[in-house]
């Protein structure tokens, strides 16, 4: 019997988010419905045909490497700054977390030693541990803006260390890995043969960086090394969560037969329908415009955030995200963090406002004390109710919020 610990952030998120009259703790991208999907679209009459259910054959995907149209969307999306993705270099599956799945379970096994960068998403580390893989936790510090330590990465490869995991954009803080870390965490790698694997799931939302900036991350698969993973979904930068589409990238034959071989086991094939709506969602048509509408709204709110962090400096600070749909919020009592799980708690009881605490979804309960994760992907009116009843919240309740254990 495989043993693992509760997944802490799906399960508070199931427990709270779905009741909760403020939600400010989903990461998905405002979403959408196949009506929006044909009004954003350039040319809606061809998206309205190519997303007419009546017209798809609910057979298997052939190949069941996933559909042609997605894959060739894909490949387009990871060459747009750099060529040589194809379609043979992609995997379907049923949304990012089961490509992760896939990734962790088809490339290691007992003896293998994985680095991976923290605070990041619990199944990147403890799906591995799960499986006897141990794991070394690359920690970041939100005190030095959530930055990684090449030279502390050095120190902890080992003679088996088998990957080093990050995640770019990452969640929970929407910081990045700035180009040239990522160039040498990649060189590193080369150097000692180490499989680089990246969640993207929050990928390509940036909102507080440029193409043009000089710390721009490219895709890790673009990086110019061939044992490189990536994963993606439709799930976060696209707004799509509903319909369970994710990939896998690789330009490394023998990781994407890997890959492959055990998604037989676990996906088999992506559903027609799902598939059909992420190829048009990605295709020319509806691509820009949707990314352009989740870029801004995510600007919106991260502005929405910012000045509710400034008129209550007296309780609560972040490192203000750049990417993704995530941040990380740090409440305090006189420079003491609050325990986040029971703030809360109390939130959602008094205000009815849901937040995700940070030290029991990601610091495995001692780690990012006082902190929550936000999402600032969501509908900018959603996010302006939900801080006009947290700020209330502070006035009224505040001070009755216990400060967290040492």
């Amino acid at each position: 019997m495989v043993k693992i610990p509760p997944f802490e952030v799906a399960a508070w998120f199931d427990d709270h988010a779905h009741d909760a009259p403020h939600d400010l703790a989903g990461t998905a991208s405002a979403t959408l419905s196949i009506k929006d999907l044909i009004e954003i679209s350039e040319h809606s009459e061809k998206t309205r045909e190519a997303l007419d259910f009546n017209l798809i054959n609910l057979n298997y995907n052939s190949p069941m490497r996933g559909g042609h149209q997605l894959r060739d969307n894909l490949a387009a999306l990871y060459s747009a700054r750099s060529q040589g993705v194809t379609r043979d270099d992609i995997l379907t599956c049923n949304a990012g977390i089961d490509a992760n799945n896939i990734v962790l379970t088809a490339l290691l096994g007992p003896g293998d030693h994985v680095v991976c960068q923290y605070p990041t998403y619990q199944q990147l580390y403890d799906v591995p541990r799960s499986q006897g893989v141990e794991v070394s936790l690359w920690k970041t510090d939100p005190s030095k803006k959530w930055k990684l330590d090449i030279e502390e990465l050095k120190t902890m490869i080992k003679d088996n260390t088998r990957m080093i995991i990050i995640n770019v954009p990452n969640n929970p803080s929407g910081t990045i890995i700035p180009k040239s870390q990522l160039e040498e965490i990649i060189e590193l790698a080369q150097e000692k043969g180490i499989i680089v694997f990246c969640d993207e799931a929050f990928r390509p939302l940036f909102h507080g960086i440029l193409p043009s900036d000089d710390d721009f991350p490219n895709s890790a698969v673009n990086m110019g090394y061939k044992k490189v993973v990536v994963s993606g979904t439709m799930s976060k930068a696209y707004g799509l969560p509903g319909i369970r589409a994710g990939w896998i990238v690789s330009r490394d034959p023998h990781i994407i037969a890997e890959c492959f071989k055990m998604r037989y086991y676990t996906t088999t094939t992506v559903s027609q329908l799902n598939e059909a709506v992420a190829a048009e969602a990605l295709s020319e048509r509806c691509i820009h415009a949707l990314l352009a509408r989740n870029i801004q709204y995510c600007k919106q709110n991260v502005e929405a955030w910012q000045n509710f962090i400034d008129e209550h400096a007296w309780a609560c600070s972040w490192v203000k995200p750049v990417a993704g749909t995530t941040a990380m919020v740090r409440f305090h009592k006189m420079g003491k963090p609050v325990d986040d799980a029971k703030f809360c708690l109390a939130l959602q009881e008094k205000a009815g406002v849901c937040l995700i605490p940070g030290s029991k979804c990601f610091g495995d309960g001692e780690h990012f004390k006082g902190y929550v994760r936000t999402g600032v992907g969501l509908d900018p009116k959603q996010v302006k109710a939900g801080l006009a009843a947290l700020a209330k919240f502070m006035e009224d309740e505040f001070a009755d919020v216990a400060v967290a254990a040492k």
